[in-house]
């Protein structure tokens, strides 16, 4: 099936779906997957226009369902002893009107149309049993994922993650929007508009459920047992609110106890940090980058065992904002001299997490030996160079992380890897006799030979992670990325043969990027659909720290101004003949996704998504049990 930028078959066809609506910003979908989406669609009905002065309910009639204002205007009216009408507010597109009777079973006041307008209805009875079957079945779901073998039963697995989704969906729907809360994402709406947003987020329980939370369970737990100092790590923008949240009570609760932030988001978002006030982020100190040799010295100094912290990447509180200690070089982590990672602790129990067993994360490399692509800031964020861990202290720290856990599986996130440092651990994994089972992110790099590959299969290599792009000699060069489709196709099909599943990463709408170009990615998907067993989807990005960032007049864009804080990205308009512009990249990727569909069913679920999918590596792991059991 070819792939076109106006295949609407791929799409379903739902004229008027939630996915399709122009107000899915405003209103309850908003930041959910296909699936979910899918799964709110079947709740909700669109009707025919309302007239000038017609009522979509009445005041006392019974509670039937909830409206969102699709188009046009209402207002809700209540009528007193006297008779007298009395407006009590008035409902734009985007907004839900009728949320009030849900409690009293009846509507308070009538909603009545000014001029033309429609609605979409969600019918309550369904949106009740929905949420019955969630109750009822939301424990067996998380039982079942921790479940040995779950990995390999597909349907299962589909029924526990969905279960789990759908309780998202009912906790977003239930805030009122609010607050939106996915199998792997939180938001609240607006909230990174200003620091003032983001303040009120962390101080509104309306807004933010995670407040009721920390107080029932993380300041008992502080009292119970005071630490000396608090750290917290920030990796993804989904954390940021629940961990200024915490921030906020602790210092709040524990005026005196030391607090200190860091983590990959934060050294994405460095460039807040001159302007972030002290009254959203109450912490006493901020540090980017390698943090190990900066957290060291701020913990001795603030502990009294030492003067002033002082390093490039290690901010203090400084009046109302923060002060860089040093404007020295920062300083680069040698792997080599860090101690074995801690993996257990009072209060960390790995068998909550909801896996068949605890995939430890190890990373045993930093930075990126290729560093040179012209869309990625990795090599910013890690400072640059690539380094990596001695196979002596790896071997160790992989026996001391399966003594410490019981687990035997490991996942080394790291930027790249090269193939012949990969080699010598999977060498030095045989040589220990260690039974292990892992996966790696690493380039489409030539080194990857076929004997190569044999040698980290037979140490345990169950994934390997690709970050391929795109399929288009033409934008690969653009991108100053180093893989070359037919060296792809190669080491996808080795991998493959040698019982390596494959997974594979895919930028949709570089700037420079023509409808060919896309066509011959969507072609080299199916045509190797037998190398690749999982795909990711990523809509380009401009991000802070990238080649792209720091000259984006080379490549032909001109940014906008910025309406959000915090945010990794940069907003910019495209000027490259043909080139796509930033708000019509997702217009392209939920298409291409369906369409794929044919080839890969389970596109875009948990055990099947390349970066992010937490049962991926499971899937992996278990599916090869099976496999091999089939085939004795």
């Amino acid at each position: 099936m070819e792939f076109t930028l106006h295949n609407k078959k791929a799409l379903k066809d739902i004229s008027h779906s939630c996915s399709e609506c122009s107000l899915v910003p405003l209103c309850l979908p908003v930041g959910m997957s296909q699936e979910d989406m899918a799964r709110l669609e079947a709740i909700v009905e669109t009707r025919k226009p309302y007239q000038n002065g017609e009522a979509i309910f009445t005041a006392g009639s019974p509670f039937r369902a909830v409206y969102a204002v699709k188009s046009g205007l209402f207002k809700t009216v209540s009528v007193d002893e006297g008779g007298a009408e009395n407006v009590v507010g008035f409902h734009l597109p985007g907004e839900l009107v009728g949320l009030d009777a849900i409690y009293l079973e009846k509507y308070s006041s009538s909603a009545v149309s000014i001029g033309t307008s429609s609605v979409c209805v969600m019918r309550y009875e369904e949106l009740t049993e929905l949420a019955d079957r969630v109750i009822r079945e939301i424990e067996q779901a998380k039982q079942a994922l921790r479940e040995p073998g779950i990995g390999a039963d597909t349907e299962r697995m589909r029924w526990a993650l969905h279960t789990i989704q759908d309780a998202g969906l009912l906790l977003t729907a239930g805030s009122g929007g609010n607050w939106e809360l996915g199998d792997s994402d939180f938001k609240v709406p607006g909230a990174l508009a200003s620091f003032e947003h983001l303040e009120m987020a962390c101080a509104d329980t309306n807004l933010n459920p995670f407040i009721e939370y920390f107080e029932n369970y993380a300041l008992v737990r502080l009292r119970q047992d005071p630490p000396k100092a608090v750290g917290l790590s920030l990796t993804y923008l989904c954390q940021l609110i629940p961990a200024l949240t915490l921030v906020h009570l602790i210092r709040e609760h524990f005026p005196q106890m030391p607090i200190i932030v860091g983590g990959a988001y934060l050294t994405a978002t460095c460039h807040e940090l001159a302007r972030l006030p002290t009254t959203t982020l109450p912490a006493d100190a901020i540090v980017l980058h390698d943090g190990e040799q900066a957290l060291d010295a701020w913990l001795n100094s603030v502990l009294g065992q030492g003067a002033e912290a002082k390093a490039p990447n290690l901010y203090v509180r400084d009046g109302k904002g923060f002060r860089r200690t040093s404007f020295d070089q920062v300083q680069q982590v040698q792997l080599e001299d860090l101690p074995v990672p801690m993996w257990t602790s009072d209060g960390i129990n790995l068998d909550q997490y909801l896996v068949p067993k605890y995939p430890i994360a190890l990373p045993l490399s930093r930075g990126c030996y290729w560093g040179r692509c012209a869309f990625c800031n990795i090599s910013n964020q890690t400072s640059s160079v690539y380094r990596r861990r001695s196979v002596g202290k790896a071997v160790e720290d992989i026996k001391y992380a399966m003594e410490q856990t019981g687990s035997n599986w490991f996942d080394f996130p790291v930027d790249s890897f090269k193939p012949r440092d990969l080699q010598e651990l999977a060498e030095a994994i045989l040589a220990e006799g260690l039974e292990i089972e892992w996966g790696a992110e690493v380039l489409l790099d030539p080194g990857f030979k076929d004997e190569l590959l044999g040698v980290l299969a037979r140490s345990g290599c169950r994934c390997l992670r690709f970050g391929l792009e795109s399929a288009s000699p033409q934008t690969l060069k653009q991108m100053n990325k180093s893989a070359k489709p037919d060296i792809a196709r190669r080491i996808l099909g080795s991998c493959h043969a040698k019982g390596i599943k494959t997974a594979v990463m895919l930028i949709v709408g570089f700037p420079t990027e023509m409808r060919g170009a896309l066509e011959e990615t969507y072609d080299f998907v199916v045509d190797n659909r037998d190398r690749i067993d999982f795909l990711t989807f990523h809509g380009y990005s401009l991000v802070h720290g990238s080649p792209m960032a720091k000259d984006p007049g080379a490549f032909g864009l001109y940014l906008k101004p910025s309406s959000s804080v915090f945010a990794p990205n940069l907003p910019f308009v495209n000027t490259n003949p043909g080139g796509m512009q930033e708000e019509h990249i997702t217009e392209l990727i939920d298409p291409m996704r369906e369409s794929l569909r044919e080839y890969y069913p389970d596109l875009g679920e948990l055990w099947t998504t390349g970066i992010g999918g937490w049962m991926t590596f499971a899937g992996c792991c278990e599916s090869r049990e099976r496999e091999a059991v089939g085939r004795l």
